[in-house]
């Protein structure tokens, strides 16, 4: 029994050890298959009857925030387990990272097996694509490499094309894994698609055709808009054509087209022309804003806009410094703000009138749709699969053309209100010169009159002074005939007597000459009338003016120095005397008494000075200017005969004999200055 017991006991273990081991077994498998390379694939993308198929939605991701792994480290294994799920294309926004994206293809009859994998947009720096073409998907070797992306030569990529392609040979109902390595130091965007050969020649002729015309089409404008500056000259056109120049290097440089133009060279210059058209394009955009609505915006705005050029001027030159993914974001969210700003600038145009409000109101709202989505897709906050670069120029053409219909609109309304206002203007001139002639005419009316009043009191006036020279001269004449006959037979006559009798002739003689000017005084303002001078030695003249005030005037002391007979002066010797004679019977009335009166002669330049020196009061300059008024008397006059016309009408000779006077005050007394030209001196006014 023991021996029975035993056998049965040992085949329960032995059945026990089975199923352990089993499970065991099933256990193992189960391990390899969850860790193999190949087990946390997605789901094979079908290649079938269509001839085009995008992996958005198909993609796998891991991302390398070293950005330093290689190939080999990302099929190992543990960091193969991390590949997740990518819903839609990637879009990351600006970072340094790289990014590894993984999916699987399965061609079927229905699909060619020579056909293409294209990988956009055509402006992300590197790309770097592992095609599975062995039989072992854990071993790097197994894989086909392609180097691609714009920092890379366009020689190296498999063919030349706006877009990476890569030629494809797909075994049929076999599964190809493909691994693609992606980083930029712009915006991390990417999206695929598989193609047959037929499709992809018909994808890449369509795309040279959209992206050729929308540069054709856009260098036309920039034309137009210039031709319209050099025409009109407004600053307007010439900024927009500025702008519109930036739009067309950035998207040369980003659309890929530039790969065929320049094959050579693009890899060295995308980046920069890029750069130049975006941050170009903003900071003349900015300025275009401010002289399109300077007559809307506000202070805070406009430093607004100032913020948003220099944002632009920045980015251009932060690539070659190495700092555009730090700055790009920052200049991203304030352009978010800018449309807002432009649809609000653009309602309060519309609300202003302003010409061609409306126009500029629906272009900015059109561009600031598509600008919004594409500045939202490159900060990575949304992920919008539909709109890609093609679609952004869509928007960006169609702004550019409703913006010149825009100004040339408004332009148009300018210059048809500048018409109007210039009608306007014309019609007030022409009332304004009815209104201009008819007060003309009355003016006229009362010129006339005035004229003939003139006449009239002109007439009178020479009547009076007719009657005055016929009358004054004989009692003169009488006066002087007998004073004539009292010095004939008054021969007996004590010797003071004889001189008060000389000095009375002297007076009626000066008094003679002095009627005689004033009563020609008319005479001096013709200023062109010189037949009557003459020259005359300026000593012997002097000096017989200074015998005959001293003949009048015994007590009185005039002494003069500086005179000299080589100097001559050309004028009038009736007309001088008597201004000599008022500025020295002044100097005398207005000064002591028992005090000397000088007259000093100078020649200075071309000119004889004559000073006359009193010791009378002191004058304020003001004070001095207003002696040569007509009728003006000074405040130390109200002792003293006379009317205030004397120095007026010596002002008047000096003048006619192309000199000047001025009175002043100096150390000791008053000093009158006379300046009269020698002979052919040239004339001072």
């Amino acid at each position: 029994m023991i021996p029975l017991s035993l056998s049965a006991q040992h085949k329960r273990f032995s059945t026990l050890n089975s199923a352990l081991l089993t499970v065991f077994l099933l256990l193992a498998l189960i391990s390899s298959g969850l860790f193999s390379p190949l087990a946390c694939l997605a789901e094979p993308v079908i290649l079938d009857k269509a001839p085009s198929v995008e992996l958005a939605g198909h993609l796998e991701r891991y991302d390398d925030l070293s950005g330093k792994k290689t190939f080999a480290d990302i099929l190992n294994p543990k960091i193969s387990s991390g590949f997740k799920q990518l819903k839609g294309s990637l879009n990351d926004g600006y970072s340094h990272k790289a990014v590894w994206l993984r999916f699987t293809m399965l061609r079927t009859s229905q699909f060619p097996s020579v056909s293409w994998l294209r990988l956009y947009p055509p402006y992300i720096d590197y790309v770097t694509a592992y095609i599975l073409t062995g039989n072992n998907p854990a071993s790097p070797s197994s894989y086909e490499q392609f180097h691609l992306g714009d920092h890379i030569p366009v020689a190296e990529r498999p063919v030349v094309d706006p877009d990476f392609l890569i030629p494809l040979s797909l075994p049929l109902e076999k599964p190809v894994t493909v691994y693609i390595r992606v980083q930029s130091i712009s915006s991390l965007t990417f999206a695929a698609a598989v193609y047959s050969q037929a499709e992809m020649i018909y994808q890449t002729n369509t795309n040279i055709l959209i992206q050729g015309g929308y540069l054709a089409i856009t260098f036309v404008i920039i034309l137009l808009n210039l031709l319209f500056f050099l025409r009109i000259r407004d600053m307007l056109f010439l900024l927009f054509t500025f702008y519109a120049l930036s739009v067309f290097i950035n998207y040369l440089s980003i659309s890929g087209i530039l790969s065929l133009i320049l094959p050579g060279s693009v890899h060295l210059l995308s980046d920069y022309l890029a750069d130049l058209g975006k941050g170009g394009g903003i900071l003349i955009f900015s300025v275009f804003l401010m002289r399109l609505f300077a007559s809307v915006l506000t202070p805070p705005l406009r430093w607004y806009l100032v913020l948003i050029a220099l944002l632009g001027g920045i980015l251009t030159l932060s690539n070659p410094l190495g700092y555009y993914i730090e700055v790009a974001p920052v200049l991203s969210i304030a352009i978010l703000t800018l449309f807002f700003v432009i649809i609000w600038l653009s309602f309060k145009a519309v609300k202003n009138k302003q010409p061609a409000g409306s126009l500029f109101f629906v272009a900015f709202s059109v561009s600031n749709f598509g600008y919004f989505l594409h500045f939202l897709k490159l900060l990575g906050w949304v992920s919008v699969d539909w709109w890609n670069i093609n679609n952004i120029q869509y928007a960006s053409l169609i702004n550019m053309i409703i913006m010149t219909f825009a100004l040339t609109e408004r332009l148009r309304i300018s210059e048809k209100r500048a018409l109007f206002e210039a009608q306007a203007s014309e019609q007030k001139a022409v009332e304004l010169a009815k209104e201009m002639t008819v007060e003309l005419r009355q003016n006229e009316k009362r010129l006339e009159k005035a004229l003939a009043s003139e006449r009239l009191s002109v007439e009178r006036k020479s009547r009076f002074l007719a009657m005055l020279s016929h009358e004054y001269r004989t009692p003169l004449a009488i006066i002087r005939t007998n004073l004539d006959i009292f010095e004939i037979k008054g021969t007996d006559l004590p010797s003071w007597t004889k001189s008060k009798l000389q000095r009375m002739k002297h007076a009626v003689t000066r008094l003679v000459e002095v009627m005689d000017v004033s009563l020609d005084c008319n005479r001096l303002a013709d200023y062109h009338e010189k037949e009557a001078f003459k020259n005359l030695q300026i000593g012997p003249f002097i000096n017989a003016e200074l015998e005959n005030i001293r003949s009048l005037y015994p007590e009185r002391s005039f002494v003069s120095s500086g005179v000299k007979d080589c100097y001559e002066i050309s004028g009038e010797s009736r007309y001088l005397k008597t201004a000599l004679f008022n500025i020295l019977d002044n100097a005398r009335k207005y000064s002591p008494p028992d005090s000397p009166i000088t007259v000093d002669i100078e020649k200075e330049h071309s000119e004889i000075v004559i000073k006359v020196r009193n010791q009378g009061p002191h004058i304020s300059p003001d004070d001095a200017e207003h002696f040569f008024e007509k009728y003006h008397r000074g405040i130390n006059s109200a002792d003293t005969a006379g009317a205030g016309v004397g120095l007026w009408l010596v002002r008047q000779i000096i003048e006619h004999h192309r000199g000047r006077i001025t009175i002043e005050s100096c150390t000791v007394g008053v000093v009158t200055t006379i300046h009269l030209p020698l002979v052919n001196a040239p004339a001072t006014g």
